[in-house]
């Protein structure tokens, strides 16, 4: 199956992974994913769902360090240290212009694969 085989332009794609409470890594759910994973569903709501787009809540997408993370697929762009005040512009980059937020953009040498 390719990534556009149901027709998906854009597949937002936000940790919400919450870890118990003595692990030694943060995780984004408890520092926004969740929040973060609504205001995409409400900011994409508000532009009518338009065909093609997803949003769909993660478990733990690695790079735990920088998070609260998040990937758009099918161009595989990744973001991290997002917060709910980003999402509008993350949201308007890639529906409206084909871009990507450059400031949010995860470093390649912080993915770990």
């Amino acid at each position: 199956m390719t990534p556009n085989s149901h027709n998906v332009r854009y597949h937002f794609l936000i940790c919400g992974n919450t870890r118990p409470s003595d692990s030694l890594l943060p995780s984004c759910g408890p520092q926004g994913g969740s929040a973060i994973a609504d205001a995409f569903r409400q900011g994409v709501a508000r532009r009518g769902w338009p065909a093609g787009v997803k949003v769909t809540a993660t478990g733990c997408l690695t790079p735990c360090l920088l998070g609260p993370n998040l990937v758009v697929y099918p161009e595989g762009t990744w973001y991290s240290g997002v917060t709910v005040s980003d999402v509008e512009e993350i949201i308007a980059a890639h529906l409206d212009h084909g871009a990507v937020v450059e400031r949010l953009r995860m470093p390649a040498e912080a993915r770990l694969w």
